[in-house]
């Protein structure tokens, strides 16, 4: 109520100022007299007016304005085509780029289209890759390019640009990208791909824009449904192709150990905290293991929701472990949104592929008939089936507003406006507090800019734009190490020295963190049986160190972006790109090495250790 009282008496005022009523005697001035509004005061509201009025933010992009676009909506559910029609669009334009909310979604489109994997009918295209921390160049002459959203310029003409999972623009930390693409973009055809939920949004900021509307419906290509019944608190019922989804890092290397433990599965892992890379390594091993016979792989994925966006998993069937997870304050419930994505990963299209075996008679890989695949939801405790149903078969609640984020020049003109020395994290605060919108638009969060801000007040030779770039960085306010990077890297910047990258390296001793891991590798062939103390003390050990080569990487990725950005700063990428691919070779091995399956001979006769049952107890004995 603040925010919105505040962000509509400064326009007025301004307003007021400009054209005072005739009907109203002037106030007069308390100690001159003066009956005059001072033009002083006069200014300044008008100057601050125009700088927060974002109430038409189309009007912003007058290069988009200049085209009447085709806006071809693509909804539908999870495995419904919509993105493979979006990219038949793409593959057939001169000129046009992908845009998806991850790089790992990223890649992916710049691998298919170059490979020719978009359909069996079409050919490769030459297509380059942009993501805010890499860069590849296959053909300079290439028409096409694969990018994350934030890469999207709106400075550049396409005949299509393809925008995926849409209904991102109403998220709170993000949507702003979204919202500038569908707003700025120019196109001949935008092709926007997502959930039903953004239909009524959409369709009004075609109206807004002045751009045609074009609505495309899909059905999912197989069969979705909830299980009869639940688990009822049996990990042991996990059959192949099954993924279990779990909201923790310790539930998730728990309930691997423990399936692993009591089935002989092997169990691979995907939750947040992984790099994509890694997350997509471990999906390829679950897809191996569901598809071909007698190969390596996993049989069974244990997951966060990283699942629900980004990852090509051919799952058979979905089961949540809980239908809500811990915020960072209290455990919440997951929105039936949340629900249907992740669930709807269940019978991917193509989930039974046909199974490879080898033919005796002719030595050769042959092909089975392809049967069609059900995909199937279920919980693991019986009490949350009545939640999952409800939640599976109810329609999507729509989005009504998108998110925007006031331009940098803003933050120029309000830092002009203020007294000097007012913190950068303080002009973001007004920037957010004092813009107007209209009811179709909100004001996205900025906790973790002003976060980063703070964190960097100290360093005083920083201009307004540094200031504005380093916030913008990949990095999460409240991980201390990144934090930690982010102002080394910073000063140096700021006294115009390169960044000592090998000095960084010695420092948090990556090298060493690396070496242990390969330490605690699996032997290729099962090895003699050891203690549980020693099996415990392993895995604790593994699963700290996994922990730091998390935040390792997520620094590895930050040196990278900013290297893109400051590349007289930020001189060591080459050096940097390899360090970062040891550090998710060595996080596949940490994952492979947590909780390694015993001999066969053992999996029956082994027990969990006591901390184990315990956290394990704590999950299939949820209270109704």
């Amino acid at each position: 109520m603040d925010r919105w009282i505040i962000s509509n008496f400064i326009p007025w005022a301004a307003n007021a100022c400009r054209y005072p009523p005739t009907n109203q005697r002037p106030v007069r001035h308390p100690v001159s007299g003066d009956k005059s509004i001072d033009p002083a005061l006069q200014a300044f509201l008008s100057s601050l007016s125009s700088l927060i009025d974002m109430r038409r933010p189309h009007d912003r992009y007058p290069d988009a304005r200049r085209y009447k676009r085709q806006i071809h909506l693509h909804v539908g559910p999870t495995n419904s085509g919509k993105t493979h029609s979006a990219l038949r669009a793409l593959h057939g334009a001169n000129t046009g780029v992908y845009a998806g909310p991850l790089r790992l979604l990223a890649h992916e489109v710049f691998t298919r289209l170059n490979e020719g994997q978009i359909a069996h009918d079409l050919a490769p295209r030459a297509c380059n890759l942009i993501t805010g921390e890499e860069q590849r160049t296959v053909d300079l002459t290439a028409g096409l390019t694969s990018c994350t959203v934030e890469m999207l310029s709106p400075h550049q003409y396409y005949d299509v640009v393809v925008i995926d999972e849409i209904q991102m623009i109403g998220d709170v930390y993000r949507g702003d990208a979204w919202t500038q693409a569908v707003l700025g973009t120019q196109a001949k055809e935008l092709h926007l791909c997502g959930e039903e939920s953004v239909v009524e949004l959409i369709r009004q900021l075609a109206q807004y824009s002045g751009d045609e509307f074009l609505l495309h419906r899909y059905q999912r290509l197989t069969p979705l449904k909830v299980s009869d019944e639940s688990l009822h608190g049996d990990l042991s019922k996990v059959q192949k192709g099954d993924c279990v989804v779990t909201f923790s890092r310790s539930n998730i290397y728990a309930i691997k150990k423990y399936i692993q433990q009591k089935t002989g599965l092997r169990v691979g892992m995907a939750y947040g905290g992984l790099p994509p890379e890694v997350r997509e390594r471990e999906a390829r091993m679950f897809n191996l293991g569901s598809q071909i016979e007698g190969e390596g792989g996993y049989d069974v994925l244990v997951g966060s929701d990283a699942i629900g966006m980004g990852l090509n998993l051919k799952i058979k069937r979905v089961i949540f472990e809980a239908l809500y997870k811990f915020d960072g304050r209290m455990e919440v419930a997951l929105s039936t949104s949340q629900i249907k994505q992740i669930g709807g990963r269940a019978g991917r299209y193509g989930v039974l592929p046909p199974k490879r075996k080898l033919d005796s008679e002719q030595s050769s890989i042959t092909s089975q008939p392809m049967t069609q695949s059900i995909g199937e939801v279920a919980t693991l405790q019986e009490s949350e089936m009545p939640l999952l149903r409800e939640c599976m078969s109810a329609p999507f609640h729509p989005i009504h507003q998108a998110v925007i984020k006031a331009p940098f020049e803003t933050v120029e003109g309000l830092a002009r406006l203020v007294p000097p020395g007012v913190r950068f994290s303080t002009l973001l605060g007004l920037r957010r507090t004092l813009t107007v919108t209209s009811p179709i638009f909100a004001i996205g969060d900025e906790k973790n800019a002003a976060g980063i801000a703070d964190s960097l007040e100290g360093i005083a030779k920083l201009s307004l734009s540094e200031r504005d770039l380093f916030c913008s960085a990949p990095a999460n306010s409240r991980n201390p190490v990144a934090m930690d990077a982010l102002r080394a890297w910073a000063a140096a910047h700021a006294e115009r020295v390169e960044v000592d990258f090998p000095a960084w390296l010695r420092h948090e001793n990556l090298e060493s963190a690396i070496t242990s891991i390969q330490d605690f590798a699996p032997p290729s062939r099962p090895s003699t049986a050891v203690d549980e103390k020693t099996t415990r003390t392993k895995d604790r050990m593994v699963s700290q160190t996994l922990l730091r080569l998390e935040s390792l990487h997520k620094c590895l990725v930050l040196y990278l972006w900013l290297g893109f950005r400051l590349p007289e700063t930020f001189t060591a990428m080459s050096t940097c790109s390899e360090w970062k691919t040891k550090t998710e070779d060595a996080l596949a091995l940490g994952l492979n090495a947590l909780g390694h399956r015993k001999r066969q001979d053992e999996v029956q006769s082994e027990k969990c250790s006591r901390s184990e049952t315990g956290l394990l107890h704590a999950v299939t004995q949820r209270p109704p």
